[in-house]
C-alpha cells in the first residue's frame, strides 16, 4: 500500500516515514516537496491509498493541491497535517467532508503520542482502502490482453464506459479510469505533462466498447440540429470512433454508414456558415489531432468546393470523405501537422514512425478504395501531400496529374494541418499564406490558393 506525503519539511519525512514502517508492514511512504513533484510521482509511481498533505506548507495551496490530486488518483482518504487553526483556515469544510475517512494529524510530529495517534487515524483510512480493494487496480497481465487508445481520444468524454489503464512496465498495466465514473481534462493533462500519449483498454471492452459507441454516434448525427453548440464535438467523438473502429476492425457495413452520416452532417454544418471566417470562429481549436485535422480538412474544402462553383453533390461528397480518412491511420496525433518531408520536426520521432507518415497517403489510398460508392478518393488520399514542380511527397508526379480537385483537397489540408490546436489571429493566417505562396501558386493549385487567401484573410 503506497502513502503519499506532501510536505516541505524533509525532517517530518523521515519522522513519519519511521513511524509508518514500525507500523504497518505494507505501507510504503513516497514523499513530494510540491505540488508539481505530488502530481509526478502519482502518475508514475501509484496506486496510492491515501494522501498525507501538509497544510503549513508555503509553496502551494493545499486546497488546490488536494484537488489536484483527486482529480488525478479518484477519491482517497485525506489526512490533514498541522496544527488545528492552520488545517482549519486552509481546508474547506466541504473538502475536509468529501470522504468519511478524512483525518487531522495534529503537529509537531516529535510529540510523545504521535504514534498513538497516527496508529488511530492511518488505521481508518486502511480499512477505507480495503474495502475499495484499490490495490486491485494494479494489475500483472499479459501485454497480448490490452490495445491502446490515444490519449486525446478522452478529451472528448467525461466519463468512460470501460476500465482505462495506464502501461507502467512491459507486464504491469495500472486502472487510471474507473468505468462510468466522473474524471476531468485536467486529469488527462497531466498525464499529457509526462509525455503519455496512449492509454489501454482490454481488448474484449474495446470491441464493445466500439461497436456500441458507433451506434450512439449513428443516432447522434441523425438527430443533432446543425445549429446545436454541441454539433462538433459530435462530429469529432464520430470521427474518432470512426478511425478507432477502422484500425480495430477494418472496413465493413457500419464503419460504411458511420462514414456517410458523419459527412453527411459535416457539409451540413459547412453550409450553415455564410463563409470561412465565421465558420473557423465557431470551430473548438482545443481539441486538436487526427479528428480534428480531419474535421478542419472537410470544412476548409468544402468552402473551397463552393467557391470553385463545383455544386455537384457527389463531388462535395468524394472530398469530405478524402478528409475523412486522409490521416487516421498515423500512429503519433502530431504527425498530422506536418506537411513537408523536409520539416525538422521528423527528427522528433524514430525511423518506424517516420517511414509510416511518408507512406501514408498510398497506405491509406488502398483502404479508401474499398469505399467504392465514392470513386476517385483513393487517388485524392494518394497525392493529398504532393505539390506542383515535384515538391511534395510520396510519388512526386508530374505537374499535369494533379488534378483541379487534388489542388482544392491538398490547398484545404495545408491549412488545416496549419491551424488545427492554434489560436486564429491575422499573423498566423499571414505566417500560413506566406509559406503557401511559392508552392501552391501555381498550376491546379493556384485557383485553390487565390480562393483561400480571399477567406482566410477577410475581415
Amino acid at each position: 500500500m503506497k502513502v503519499l506525503f506532501l510536505s516541505e519539511n524533509k525532517n517530518d519525512w523521515e519522522l513519519l516515514r519511521i513511524i509508518l514502517a514500525n507500523l504497518f508492514k505494507e505501507v510504503e511512504l513516497l514523499c513530494a516537496i510540491n505540488e508539481d513533484d505530488a502530481v509526478d510521482i502519482v502518475s508514475s509511481d501509484g496506486p496510492f491509498g491515501i494522501f498525507i498533505i501538509d497544510t503549513e506548507i508555503k509553496r502551494t495551496e493545499p486546497e488546490k493541491s488536494s484537488h489536484i490530486l483527486i482529480e488525478l488518483a479518484g477519491d482517497r482518504p485525506f489526512i490533514f497535517l498541522g496544527s488545528d487553526s492552520v488545517i482549519s483556515d486552509r481546508i474547506s469544510q466541504e473538502l475536509y467532508q468529501s470522504n468519511s475517512y478524512n483525518e487531522k494529524l495534529l503537529k509537531p510530529l516529535d510529540r510523545n503520542d504521535i504514534t498513538e495517534d497516527i496508529e488511530v487515524k492511518m488505521s481508518s483510512a486502511l480499512e477505507w482502502a480495503k474495502e475499495e480493494e484499490f490495490e486491485t487496480s494494479l494489475e500483472e497481465i499479459n501485454p497480448k490482453d490490452f490495445v491502446s487508445m490515444k490519449l486525446k481520444s478522452f478529451y472528448l468524454y467525461n466519463t468512460f464506459p470501460y476500465d482505462i489503464h495506464l502501461e507502467i512496465t512491459s507486464t504491469q498495466y495500472i486502472k487510471i479510469l474507473s468505468a462510468n465514473k466522473n474524471y476531468t481534462i485536467s486529469t488527462l493533462s497531466a498525464y499529457a505533462k509526462k509525455n503519455v500519449k496512449v492509454l489501454y483498454i482490454k481488448k474484449d471492452d474495446q470491441i464493445k466498447y466500439l461497436e456500441e459507441e458507433s451506434l450512439k454516434c449513428l443516432k447522434a448525427l441523425k438527430k443533432i440540429s446543425i445549429q446545436s453548440n454541441d454539433v462538433f464535438i459530435v462530429l469529432l467523438r464520430s470521427i474518432t470512433i470512426c478511425h478507432q473502429y477502422m484500425l480495430a476492425l477494418g472496413v465493413n457495413p457500419t464503419i460504411l454508414s458511420l462514414a456517410n452520416a458523419i459527412t453527411d452532417l459535416s457539409i451540413n454544418v459547412s453550409d450553415s456558415f455564410r463563409d470561412l471566417k465565421p465558420l473557423l470562429k465557431a470551430y473548438p481549436f482545443l481539441y486538436e489531432g487526427i479528428a480534428s485535422k480531419s474535421l478542419l480538412t472537410l470544412l476548409i474544402a468544402d468552402k473551397l468546393c463552393k467557391k470553385m462553383g463545383w455544386d455537384s453533390i457527389t463531388t462535395k461528397k468524394k472530398l469530405a470523405m478524402s478528409a475523412l480518412l486522409h490521416d487516421y491511420s498515423l500512429p503519433d496525433e502530431s504527425l498530422s501537422k506536418i506537411n513537408y518531408i523536409s520539416d525538422p520536426k521528423l527528427q522528433n520521432y524514430d525511423d518506424a514512425k517516420i517511414d509510416i507518415f511518408y507512406n501514408h497517403p498510398i497506405i491509406i489510398s488502398e483502404i479508401a478504395s474499398q469505399f467504392t460508392m465514392f470513386p476517385d478518393i483513393d487517388y485524392i488520399i494518394a497525392h493529398h501531400h504532393e505539390l506542383p514542380q515535384k515538391k511534395g511527397f510520396p510519388a512526386q508526379p508530374p505537374q499535369a496529374k494533379l488534378t483541379a480537385i487534388c489542388g482544392v483537397f491538398n490547398t484545404a489540408q495545408y491549412v488545416a494541418a496549419e491551424l488545427d490546436g492554434n489560436k486564429i489571429n491575422s499573423g498566423l493566417i499571414q505566417k500560413i499564406l506566406r509559406s503557401m505562396n511559392r508552392d501552391f501558386n501555381t498550376g491546379n493549385f493556384k485557383e485553390p490558393y487565390n480562393f483561400i487567401k480571399t477567406m482566410l484573410s477577410k475581415k
